[in-house]
């Protein structure tokens, strides 16, 4: 959606509401479940708040951030979601929190087109619907074949090269439903691996080529001086700084694009922050 103008929060309200079709107060009020006054004092700026319901409904009503709706950001995309709505398990994201599963391979798997579509066909593999198709498939070529067996032991048509190959061709379409549904899964993701390994393998080199320099180190040794005795603070704190720094060091100025920084980001923090445990527990 991009970013728009800074606005106020009846501003951002009245917008919304007519952006998405409700041409009146009283039809959004109707499906906010509120009363009409209770919602026009609010975007009319009698009353200068509003309740977090009222708050979160809007925000999945216009699929916009909760942020945009109050006029703090001014770029309407939602940053966060609820687990609900991405329809991930407590125990999935908790994984995702704890680092269990590492984000930055995640993000890399769910923007690659192979992987979705391994995904696709991993879930009509687990509803069996392709099974039964494929079962369908094999007993209209097995009919086939012993329709075309039955015409030749009755003499309706000839046992030559062309009937003898159709025959042949016939038994040979006729595959276990399972295992071919595994191979082509198996195929789809080994294939994303390939690709997303080729990808990060170009961007690692590019980012090596460009950011391990004395210059670097420097930005780093400097950034954490800034906070005078790294002995005054606690492990945590000390911990912070460094990835900071490093953060400041590799990030400010550089030209890569804004996506590619995101995630350069989040692998910093993942990194420094393993190899920093690490140094403490040897």
């Amino acid at each position: 959606m991009g970013e728009y103008l800074p606005g106020t929060l009846q501003e951002r309200l009245k917008e919304l509401r007519q952006a998405h079709g409700f041409d009146t107060m009283q039809a959004l009020a109707e499906v906010l479940g509120v009363n009409k006054t209770t919602y026009s004092r609010i975007e009319k700026g009698v009353t200068s708040t509003i309740n977090s319901d009222m708050l979160v409904q809007l925000s999945k009503i216009y699929n916009v951030s909760t942020d945009y709706i109050l006029g703090i950001s001014n770029v309407p995309e939602k940053t966060y979601y609820d687990i609900g709505e991405l329809g991930l398990s407590v125990e999935a994201a908790k994984n995702l929190l704890t680092k269990k599963a590492n984000p930055v391979v995640i993000d890399y798997l769910l923007r690659n087109d192979k992987f979705l579509y391994a995904t696709k066909e991993l879930n009509t593999y687990f509803s069996d619907v392709a099974t039964m198709a494929f079962k369908s498939s094999n007993s209209l070529y097995g009919f086939s074949y012993d329709l075309i067996t039955e015409y030749i032991n009755g003499g309706k048509i000839p046992r030559d090269k062309d009937v003898a190959s159709l025959q042949k061709e016939l038994k040979a379409k006729r595959v276990p439903a399972e295992s071919y549904q595994l191979t082509s899964i198996q195929a789809q993701f080994m294939t994303a691996v390939r690709e997303i390994k080729r990808q990060v393998s170009s961007e690692v080199k590019d980012y090596t080529s460009k950011n391990f320099s004395s210059e670097v180190i420097e930005t780093v040794r400097g950034e954490i001086n800034k906070h005078g005795d790294l002995l005054d603070y606690s492990y945590e704190d000390r911990k912070r700084f460094v990835i900071d720094a490093v953060k400041v060091a590799v990030l400010n100025d550089s030209d890569y694009s804004a996506e590619f920084t995101e995630r350069l980001d989040r692998g910093i923090e993942v990194i420094m922050s393993e190899i920093i445990d690490l140094w403490k527990r040897n």
